[in-house]
């Protein structure tokens, strides 16, 4: 099957300028840091700029099982994928997208706390025990998808960011993974450094002024990309020709934490909201035995309330948006 992109009109930029944004591409890479090494560095720069990008943190072995996944799953599930007749909206923007490959396959367990890149996550979110799983997806740009010309945009917000001190830790946080590599020409993960404390793309532009910048990030296959979900991104298409594989895992931050804002006295920042109210986490996963497994899986939507209470009912999720995709 032929996949291609449905072209989106810049509404966030100025499409006068650009396809994208405002056309104002770097040229420089960001920094790459190690994970082992470089802990503090990297979280110096996430807060700084609202992203990091890690460099070998999957290795050759789970790379070769990852691909091989998309290779099996590819086939053996299609639908799933967006590979048959019928191609939602998402699909349409995003290529093809397995949008819960948790549900059904118990080896993808291990990648959900990666050890690589984890204790990262865990520091950036104010510590392990704050950390929640949010969403764990596949996406595959196929060679020849074209140029969608995906919009500058954030994902999950809340209010309380322009004002809280402080602004840390972050209220999501996205880790993309590569799985292939990604060099110029092939379609890359984009983001304009320091968005993260503006409501539109524009104020960021206007107010960054020379210091704001588009930044595509390449990298060889197993490098990693955390970015704060407040933060302006997008995906660059490259040639439109080329392919690219990716693992994109979300999380949100449970607990309540002490902090401040101008006008509330005693102000402490509730758990952050669900990510998605279709996103489901499997019955081995919600019960595991060890506690700290749990609690890392108890952000739950309205459906995961509903699909527990059933008993994990198949036939509860195969109603429900993605219960099989």
């Amino acid at each position: 099957m032929v996949v291609k992109l449905e072209k989106d009109e810049n509404v966030s930029g100025n499409p006068e300028l650009a396809s994208q944004g405002f056309g104002r591409i770097s040229r420089t890479s960001p920094p790459e840091f190690d994970p082992a090494f470089d802990k503090d560095e990297a979280c110096c720069h996430f807060n700084e700029f609202g992203f990091v990008v890690l460099k070998g943190c999957l290795s050759e072995r789970e790379l070769a099982h990852l691909n091989e996944f998309f290779n099996r799953t590819q086939l053996e599930r299609p639908e799933a994928w967006g590979l048959g007749k019928k191609r939602t909206s998402y699909q349409e923007a995003s290529g093809l997208i397995f949008s819960q490959p948790l549900l059904d396959y118990p080896e993808l367990d291990s990648y959900t706390r990666h050890p690589s890149s984890f204790h990262l996550v865990a520091q950036l979110m104010g510590g392990s025990e704050y950390v929640r799983f949010s969403e764990f997806n596949f996406r595959d740009m196929p060679e020849g998808a074209g140029h969608g010309a995906m919009n500058f945009h954030h994902d999950a917000v809340v209010a309380d960011r322009f004002k809280r001190q402080p602004y840390m830790p972050c209220d999501w946080l996205c880790a993309i993974h590569y799985l292939t590599d990604v060099e110029p020409g092939n379609p890359a993960f984009c983001v304009v450094p320091g968005s993260n404390r503006y409501q539109t793309l524009e104020e960021a532009y206007e107010d960054l002024s020379d210091a704001y910048w588009e930044v595509p990030i390449y990298g060889d296959a197993g490098t990693c990309v955390l970015y704060d979900t407040a933060l302006y991104h997008t995906r660059l298409d490259g040639d439109g020709n080329r392919s690219r594989r990716t693992w994109h895992q979300y999380y949100a931050r449970g607990g309540w934490l002490t902090s401040s804002l101008p006008d509330v006295e005693n102000y402490v920042r509730p758990p952050t909201p669900v990510l998605t109210n279709w996103n489901l986490f499997p019955e081995r996963l919600v019960f595991h035995p060890d506690p700290e497994i749990r609690l890392f899986f108890s952000h739950w939507n309205t459906a995961q309330c509903e699909w527990v209470a059933s008993g994990f009912s198949q036939a509860l999720r195969d109603a429900m948006p993605r219960g099989n995709k």
